[in-house]
């Protein structure tokens, strides 16, 4: 009798053992994932008005769009002298699957408006995204003025 409720005790101890391994590695945390995307956008007019005219040489209001959750706040934005061009540092929120870029090109022209805005996908596991928008400002038939955004350059890491 002795021997068998020893058993049982042992057998009882080992179903224990088994289980509290079981639910440890059932219930261990997963591995950190990243949680944001860095972008390192610049945004550059490829043309401007250089007749004296300084208000083109950078683009106005420079933006930036991400989709599916937004940009989640504000970025810095640093003006690149030497290229007449912005240079925009953002975080995305986790889960961003896309970002797009922006800006006016055409402060001088009466009616203007911002035309297409090229967008770029973000693999999964990226966490920094370098990219380069170049806006392109022209007449559109009969009148006003459209820039046109699209993707020059675009690294991930």
């Amino acid at each position: 009798m002795f021997a068998v409720n020893s058993a049982r005790r042992v057998l009882a101890l080992g179903a224990a053992l088994v289980t509290t391994g079981v639910l440890s590695v059932a219930l261990a945390p997963a591995p950190a994932t990243a949680s944001t995307v860095t972008l390192q956008a610049t945004i550059d007019c490829s043309n401007y008005n250089s007749f004296g005219d300084t208000r083109d040489w950078y683009p106005i209001g420079p933006s930036v769009s991400a989709s599916p959750y937004g940009t989640g706040g504000a970025g810095t934005v640093v003006a690149v002298p030497a290229t007449h061009a912005w240079q925009i540092t953002h975080t995305l929120p986790s889960g961003t699957t896309s970002v797009g870029a922006s800006g006016m090109c055409s402060e001088g022209h009466q009616y203007d408006f911002l035309g297409s805005t090229a967008s770029i996908s973000i693999p999964a596991g990226v966490t920094t995204v370098t990219a380069t928008w170049s806006c392109s400002t022209a007449p559109v038939y009969p009148g006003p003025w459209m820039t046109n955004c699209s993707v020059q350059s675009v690294s991930y890491s």
